[in-house]
Protein backbone atom coordinates (compact mmCIF):
# COMPACT_ATOMS: atom_id res chain seq x y z
CA UNK A 1 0.00 0.00 0.00
CA UNK A 2 2.92 2.28 1.21
CA UNK A 3 4.80 1.68 -2.47
CA UNK A 4 1.46 2.38 -4.19
CA UNK A 5 1.34 5.96 -2.54
CA UNK A 6 4.41 6.49 -3.50
CA UNK A 7 3.60 5.60 -7.33
CA UNK A 8 0.61 7.85 -6.96
CA UNK A 9 2.79 10.80 -5.76
CA UNK A 10 5.82 10.13 -7.95
CA UNK A 11 3.24 10.30 -11.41
CA UNK A 12 1.40 13.86 -9.68
CA UNK A 13 4.75 15.14 -9.03
CA UNK A 14 5.55 14.52 -12.93
CA UNK A 15 2.07 15.87 -14.04
CA UNK A 16 2.97 18.84 -12.07
CA UNK A 17 6.15 19.44 -13.19
CA UNK A 18 5.31 18.90 -16.93
CA UNK A 19 2.59 21.35 -17.14
CA UNK A 20 3.25 24.80 -19.07
CA UNK A 21 1.88 27.19 -16.68
CA UNK A 22 3.16 30.67 -16.34
CA UNK A 23 4.07 32.40 -12.78
CA UNK A 24 1.53 35.13 -13.19
CA UNK A 25 1.03 35.34 -9.09
CA UNK A 26 1.63 39.16 -8.96
CA UNK A 27 0.18 39.84 -12.59
CA UNK A 28 -3.82 40.88 -12.21
CA UNK A 29 -6.41 40.29 -14.54
CA UNK A 30 -7.82 43.04 -16.84
CA UNK A 31 -9.90 43.07 -19.97
CA UNK A 32 -9.15 42.72 -23.15
CA UNK A 33 -7.04 45.31 -24.99
CA UNK A 34 -9.91 46.74 -27.45
CA UNK A 35 -10.24 50.06 -29.00
CA UNK A 36 -7.99 53.30 -27.72
CA UNK A 37 -6.53 50.33 -24.98
CA UNK A 38 -5.39 48.10 -28.17
CA UNK A 39 -3.38 51.18 -29.33
CA UNK A 40 -1.77 51.83 -25.83
CA UNK A 41 -0.68 48.19 -25.49
CA UNK A 42 0.57 48.39 -28.63
CA UNK A 43 2.94 51.42 -27.86
CA UNK A 44 3.81 49.50 -24.64
CA UNK A 45 7.33 49.59 -23.46
CA UNK A 46 7.14 46.02 -21.84
CA UNK A 47 7.50 42.92 -24.19
CA UNK A 48 7.36 40.06 -22.15
CA UNK A 49 8.66 36.25 -22.88
CA UNK A 50 8.15 33.04 -21.05
CA UNK A 51 11.86 31.80 -19.63
CA UNK A 52 12.18 28.24 -17.86
CA UNK A 53 13.66 29.22 -14.99
CA UNK A 54 14.70 26.64 -11.72
CA UNK A 55 11.86 25.09 -12.98
CA UNK A 56 9.45 27.32 -13.34
CA UNK A 57 8.14 29.00 -16.22
CA UNK A 58 8.70 33.17 -15.59
CA UNK A 59 7.74 35.57 -17.27
CA UNK A 60 10.69 38.40 -18.05
CA UNK A 61 11.24 40.82 -20.47
CA UNK A 62 12.30 39.92 -23.80
CA UNK A 63 15.79 41.76 -23.94
CA UNK A 64 17.68 39.47 -26.38
CA UNK A 65 15.35 37.81 -28.48
CA UNK A 66 17.26 38.43 -31.75
CA UNK A 67 18.47 35.04 -32.07
CA UNK A 68 16.22 31.47 -31.06
CA UNK A 69 17.10 28.08 -31.54
CA UNK A 70 20.80 26.21 -31.70
CA UNK A 71 23.92 28.28 -31.32
CA UNK A 72 26.34 28.91 -33.81
CA UNK A 73 30.25 28.20 -32.69
CA UNK A 74 31.89 31.73 -31.66
CA UNK A 75 34.61 32.27 -34.21
CA UNK A 76 33.27 29.67 -37.58
CA UNK A 77 31.66 32.34 -39.57
CA UNK A 78 33.40 36.07 -40.46
CA UNK A 79 32.01 39.70 -40.03
CA UNK A 80 31.39 38.80 -43.79
CA UNK A 81 28.87 36.37 -43.58
CA UNK A 82 27.32 37.82 -40.63
CA UNK A 83 26.42 40.92 -42.93
CA UNK A 84 24.80 38.89 -45.35
CA UNK A 85 22.94 36.98 -43.70
CA UNK A 86 21.63 39.73 -41.44
CA UNK A 87 22.69 37.89 -38.26
CA UNK A 88 23.34 41.31 -36.17
CA UNK A 89 20.04 42.74 -36.90
CA UNK A 90 16.58 41.69 -37.11
CA UNK A 91 15.08 38.20 -35.77
CA UNK A 92 16.70 34.69 -36.65
CA UNK A 93 16.40 30.86 -35.76
CA UNK A 94 19.29 28.76 -36.23
CA UNK A 95 19.03 24.89 -36.39
CA UNK A 96 22.13 22.70 -35.91
CA UNK A 97 22.03 19.65 -39.09
CA UNK A 98 25.01 17.30 -39.37
CA UNK A 99 27.19 19.25 -42.35
CA UNK A 100 26.20 22.74 -40.76
CA UNK A 101 23.39 25.41 -39.58
CA UNK A 102 20.25 26.44 -41.26
CA UNK A 103 19.28 29.45 -40.22
CA UNK A 104 16.15 31.48 -41.06
CA UNK A 105 16.17 35.09 -41.11
CA UNK A 106 12.90 37.98 -40.76
CA UNK A 107 13.95 40.92 -41.22
CA UNK A 108 10.12 42.42 -41.49
CA UNK A 109 9.20 44.69 -44.28
CA UNK A 110 13.63 44.89 -45.47
CA UNK A 111 13.20 41.25 -46.10
CA UNK A 112 14.89 38.03 -44.71
CA UNK A 113 15.85 34.72 -46.09
CA UNK A 114 16.68 30.52 -45.66
CA UNK A 115 20.69 30.20 -45.48
CA UNK A 116 22.99 27.72 -44.93
CA UNK A 117 26.38 28.07 -43.02
CA UNK A 118 28.53 24.97 -43.49
CA UNK A 119 31.15 23.45 -40.37
CA UNK A 120 33.60 25.02 -42.57
CA UNK A 121 31.68 28.88 -42.16
CA UNK A 122 30.82 28.53 -45.92
CA UNK A 123 27.49 30.32 -47.15
CA UNK A 124 24.77 29.02 -48.95
CA UNK A 125 21.35 31.39 -49.76
CA UNK A 126 18.83 28.46 -50.05
CA UNK A 127 16.16 31.04 -50.80
CA UNK A 128 16.45 35.02 -50.99
CA UNK A 129 13.50 37.33 -50.15
CA UNK A 130 11.69 35.63 -47.29
CA UNK A 131 10.50 35.88 -43.46
CA UNK A 132 11.56 32.84 -41.93
CA UNK A 133 10.13 32.87 -38.16
CA UNK A 134 11.46 29.50 -36.90
CA UNK A 135 12.45 26.07 -38.05
CA UNK A 136 10.97 22.47 -36.74
CA UNK A 137 11.47 18.75 -37.51
CA UNK A 138 7.94 16.88 -37.79
CA UNK A 139 6.61 13.75 -39.36
CA UNK A 140 10.23 13.22 -40.80
CA UNK A 141 9.81 16.61 -42.35
CA UNK A 142 12.29 19.64 -41.68
CA UNK A 143 9.95 22.63 -42.06
CA UNK A 144 10.14 26.46 -41.78
CA UNK A 145 7.16 28.63 -41.53
CA UNK A 146 7.27 31.77 -43.24
CA UNK A 147 5.37 34.96 -43.79
CA UNK A 148 4.88 38.73 -43.32
CA UNK A 149 2.08 41.05 -42.13
CA UNK A 150 3.39 44.23 -43.64
CA UNK A 151 0.61 46.87 -44.95
CA UNK A 152 -2.56 44.85 -45.95
CA UNK A 153 -0.30 41.79 -47.02
CA UNK A 154 -0.76 38.80 -44.98
CA UNK A 155 0.66 36.17 -46.87
CA UNK A 156 1.75 32.86 -45.09
CA UNK A 157 3.44 29.70 -45.31
CA UNK A 158 4.87 26.63 -44.76
CA UNK A 159 8.16 25.19 -46.31
CA UNK A 160 9.71 21.95 -46.46
CA UNK A 161 13.58 21.99 -46.25
CA UNK A 162 15.38 19.50 -47.95
CA UNK A 163 19.00 18.28 -49.23
CA UNK A 164 19.59 16.91 -52.64
CA UNK A 165 22.51 15.70 -53.36
CA UNK A 166 25.05 18.18 -51.50
CA UNK A 167 22.73 21.09 -51.27
CA UNK A 168 20.31 22.44 -49.47
CA UNK A 169 16.85 23.82 -50.95
CA UNK A 170 12.66 24.25 -49.89
CA UNK A 171 9.73 24.03 -51.64
CA UNK A 172 6.11 24.75 -50.58
CA UNK A 173 4.39 22.50 -48.34
CA UNK A 174 0.93 24.60 -47.57
CA UNK A 175 0.00 27.89 -47.19
CA UNK A 176 -1.44 29.85 -44.11
CA UNK A 177 -4.36 32.21 -43.84
CA UNK A 178 -1.98 34.81 -42.71
CA UNK A 179 1.48 35.14 -41.47
CA UNK A 180 2.81 32.78 -39.24
CA UNK A 181 4.48 33.98 -35.74
CA UNK A 182 4.77 30.69 -33.87
CA UNK A 183 5.00 27.30 -33.92
CA UNK A 184 4.82 24.64 -31.15
CA UNK A 185 4.10 20.70 -30.31
CA UNK A 186 1.07 19.27 -29.31
CA UNK A 187 0.61 15.61 -29.23
CA UNK A 188 1.04 14.55 -32.82
CA UNK A 189 0.30 17.67 -34.31
CA UNK A 190 1.52 20.90 -34.14
CA UNK A 191 0.44 24.26 -33.01
CA UNK A 192 0.52 27.30 -35.00
CA UNK A 193 -0.07 31.33 -33.89
CA UNK A 194 -0.34 33.59 -36.84
CA UNK A 195 -1.42 37.03 -37.10
CA UNK A 196 -5.25 36.62 -35.76
CA UNK A 197 -5.16 33.18 -35.99
CA UNK A 198 -4.79 29.71 -34.09
CA UNK A 199 -4.56 26.54 -37.09
CA UNK A 200 -3.16 22.91 -36.24
CA UNK A 201 -1.27 21.21 -38.46
CA UNK A 202 -1.57 17.55 -38.41
CA UNK A 203 0.00 14.66 -40.11
CA UNK A 204 -1.37 14.80 -43.61
CA UNK A 205 0.32 18.21 -43.56
CA UNK A 206 -2.89 19.79 -43.43
CA UNK A 207 -3.47 22.73 -41.56
CA UNK A 208 -7.07 23.83 -39.67
CA UNK A 209 -8.47 26.61 -38.12
CA UNK A 210 -8.37 26.28 -34.49
CA UNK A 211 -9.53 29.55 -33.60
CA UNK A 212 -9.83 33.55 -34.59
CA UNK A 213 -9.19 35.67 -31.92
CA UNK A 214 -11.03 38.48 -31.30
CA UNK A 215 -7.78 41.24 -31.01
CA UNK A 216 -5.09 41.37 -33.87
CA UNK A 217 -2.86 40.13 -31.72
CA UNK A 218 -0.13 40.10 -34.17
CA UNK A 219 0.65 43.90 -33.21
CA UNK A 220 1.14 42.91 -30.14
CA UNK A 221 4.20 40.49 -31.41
CA UNK A 222 3.81 37.36 -29.27
CA UNK A 223 7.41 36.21 -28.50
CA UNK A 224 6.11 32.53 -26.70
CA UNK A 225 3.56 30.01 -26.38
CA UNK A 226 2.81 27.76 -23.24
CA UNK A 227 0.06 24.62 -23.51
CA UNK A 228 -1.29 23.51 -20.09
CA UNK A 229 -3.47 20.44 -21.72
CA UNK A 230 -6.52 22.38 -22.77
CA UNK A 231 -5.22 25.85 -21.93
CA UNK A 232 -2.85 28.01 -23.86
CA UNK A 233 -0.60 30.85 -22.81
CA UNK A 234 1.16 33.74 -25.23
CA UNK A 235 3.72 36.05 -24.05
CA UNK A 236 3.28 39.14 -25.82
CA UNK A 237 3.61 43.34 -25.93
CA UNK A 238 2.31 44.91 -22.67
CA UNK A 239 0.88 41.21 -21.22
CA UNK A 240 -0.09 38.00 -21.47
CA UNK A 241 -3.31 36.42 -22.85
CA UNK A 242 -4.54 33.20 -21.56
CA UNK A 243 -6.75 31.02 -23.77
CA UNK A 244 -8.98 28.45 -21.53
CA UNK A 245 -10.21 25.65 -23.17
CA UNK A 246 -9.07 27.21 -26.61
CA UNK A 247 -10.09 23.91 -29.12
CA UNK A 248 -13.49 24.27 -27.70
CA UNK A 249 -14.97 27.23 -25.99
CA UNK A 250 -12.28 29.48 -26.16
CA UNK A 251 -12.58 31.88 -23.03
CA UNK A 252 -9.63 34.74 -23.15
CA UNK A 253 -8.25 36.39 -20.29
CA UNK A 254 -5.52 39.34 -20.09
CA UNK A 255 -2.57 39.88 -17.61
CA UNK A 256 -0.69 42.77 -17.05
CA UNK A 257 1.46 43.72 -14.49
Amino acid sequence: MKAFSILIALVLSSLVSDAQVPDLMNWKLDSLPVGERFYTANHSADNWLFKLTGGKWKVVQNKDGQQKGDSIPPGLITSDVKRKVGLERGQSFVKRVSDGFLVGKDGGEFGGGLFFIGLDGGLLVVRDRINVRSIIEYNGKLLAIEGLAHLGSYSGQILEIFKEGDRWSCRLLTTLVDAPILIERFGDELLIVTSQHLLKLGRGFKTTEVLKSPIYWGSLYPTSMLIDRTDLYLAMRQGVLKIKDFESQPVYAWYVL
